[in-house]
């Protein structure tokens, strides 16, 4: 992509997102950074020296993203060069321990949020020939227990980018997804909050049969290096500015790994998992 290029990203109030979207107005892109709140959009402006354009949008409402659409299209004339799907949330639950709240805003923000922004940009973008990158997971390529809410929203995001990349092929559009291990951010650490929560709301049995499972991310989270945001942010580099983009980058040796854990059989794959992450658990005889 050339300098002036347009791109709107969203969840640009922290972690990937602000990162990404101080990155590429660095480098010379006209940004338009997706937060829900002024205070927000504040942040940016002052860090960016005024470079980025903070569009206040709440991925889960329908007129929310249609007005920030139509301001982008009002400063572009119509087109756009560049959407990143980033916005996000995260946290890590057996499924019986999940309440139906936090279920349900997983799944608006992550899946049906990433749909509407995807779908309300695609006029502007098949007028550049532009390209989208969503900013998925590795959770979008390898499920593994403890995390079924959030593996189900990635695995649906990597489902809609292999789709809509045919279906935008006649038009010129390119579209692709980021999928990273941990990043350094703070979207595991509000996810270990919500996930604290979740438990605490079940004490006795479940916590006693789920037990293992809650330990284990919890020293995941405190334990588990982070990739670097450059890795990433080199990543999205490439992906950006590749005359034909991958299907999917996958970031970080760790999220490599279990890619490569995807090509074995089922029964082998399962098996190793849980000898990791469950080893600890007793069985039901």
């Amino acid at each position: 992509m050339r300098a002036g290029s347009s791109v709107l990203i969203t969840g640009a109030s922290s972690g990937i997102g602000l990162a990404l979207a101080l990155h590429l107005a660095r480098k010379g892109y006209r940004v338009f950074a997706g937060v829900r709140q002024h205070r927000d959009a504040e942040v940016l402006l002052a860090r960016s020296k005024g470079r980025i354009t903070p569009v206040q949008i709440d991925v889960t409402s329908p007129g929310s993203v249609e007005q920030a659409v139509q301001q982008v299209a009002a400063q572009t004339q119509g087109s756009l060069d560049v959407l990143v799907n980033n916005a996000g949330v995260a946290f890590s639950s057996p499924l019986e321990m999940t309440a139906h709240d936090e279920l349900t805003k997983l799944m608006n923000v992550n899946v049906l949020g990433t749909f509407a922004v995807t779908r309300a940009c695609l006029p502007l973008l098949r007028h550049a020939q532009g390209r989208i990158a969503n900013i998925s997971s590795i959770s979008g390529v390898f499920a593994a227990p403890g995390l079924t809410a959030y593996v189900a929203s990635k695995h649906a995001v990597e489902g809609m980018t292999a789709a809509l990349r045919m279906e935008m092929a006649a038009h010129g559009v390119k579209v692709c997804s980021i999928a990273p291990g941990k990043i350094d951010t703070p979207i595991w650490s509000k996810g270990m909050e919500t996930s604290d929560t979740l438990s605490k709301q079940h004490e006795g049995e479940l916590q006693s049969v789920y037990r293992p499972l809650l330990d284990f991310y919890k020293r995941y989270a405190s334990t588990e290096a982070g990739i670097p945001m450059k890795t990433l942010l080199d990543t999205v580099d490439r992906a950006l500015d590749a005359r034909q983009p991958q299907a999917r980058y996958i970031v970080g040796r760790n999220a490599k790994w279990r890619a490569w854990l995807n090509c074995l059989p089922t029964r082998w794959r399962e098996g190793l998992v849980l000898r990791a992450v469950l080893s600890n658990v007793t069985r039901p005889r």
